[in-house]
C-alpha cells in the first residue's frame, strides 16, 4: 500500500522514501536485515501490477480483527502522504479507500489527519476528542485509548514484537497528550 500511495501523484519523492524508512526504523524498529527486506518488498510493490485497493483488501483480510494495526496503517499512510508537505487529492483518495476497506471510523480518520495538519489540536486528536469537548468526555476518550493501547493488553494478543513496541510508543503518546491537556485545562 505504501508503494502505491507513494506513486499516487506520479512520482516517488525523497521525502516519501525517508518517511517510509523512518517508519521501518522508528515505529517497527526493524534491524538492518529487516529494513533491507522491507525495502525490497517496497521496491517490488512499486512495479507490481496490483492496485492500491487490492493491497488494502489483502491487509484487511489479514488484520481485520486487530483494530490497532488497522489504525497504525492509516496513520502511516497519512504520514507518508504529508511527508512531502502536501497531501494530494490522489493520495487522499487512496487513503479514503483504505478507510472504507478497513471499516475505519471516518471521525477517527479526521482526528489522525489533524495530528499532522493542525498541531495545536494534536493532543486532542491523539485521544480521539475535540478541544470543544467537556473535561468528562476527554477523560472518557483518554481511558478508552489507554485501554486500547495498554502494552499488557497488546502483548496478550500475541502480535509481532514490532507492533508491541508500536503500542508501547502509542501508549506513551496517549499519556503525553493527556498530560498536556490536563495541564492546559487545569484538570486534576
Amino acid at each position: 500500500m505504501l508503494a502505491k500511495l507513494a506513486q499516487a501523484d506520479g512520482r516517488v519523492t525523497k521525502e516519501e522514501i525517508k518517511s517510509i524508512e523512518g517508519f521501518m526504523e522508528k515505529d517497527l524498529r526493524l534491524d538492518a536485515q529487516g529494513r533491507h527486506a522491507a525495502v525490497n518488498i517496497f521496491r517490488t510493490a512499486l512495479n507490481a501490477p496490483g492496485a492500491f485497493s487490492d493491497f488494502a483488501r489483502q491487509f484487511y483480510s489479514q488484520f481485520n480483527n486487530q483494530p490497532q494495526l488497522l489504525e497504525l496503517m492509516i496513520d502511516i499512510l497519512i504520514r507518508v502522504a504529508v511527508s512531502d508537505g502536501n497531501m494530494t487529492n490522489a493520495e487522499e483518495a487512496l487513503i479514503q479507500d483504505a478507510v472504507k476497506t478497513f471499516n475505519f471510523s471516518h471521525q477517527r480518520y479526521e482526528q489522525l489527519i489533524s495530528q499532522y495538519a493542525r498541531p495545536s489540536d494534536s493532543a486532542y486528536a491523539v485521544l480521539g476528542c475535540q478541544p470543544s469537548d467537556s473535561d468528562e468526555q476527554i477523560k472518557r476518550c483518554y481511558r478508552q485509548r489507554v485501554q486500547e493501547y495498554h502494552p499488557d493488553k497488546i502483548a496478550a494478543k500475541g502480535l509481532p514484537e514490532e507492533f508491541t513496541r508500536f503500542a508501547q510508543d502509542k501508549f506513551r503518546e496517549i499519556q503525553d497528550a493527556w498530560d498536556k491537556i490536563k495541564t492546559d485545562r487545569g484538570i486534576k
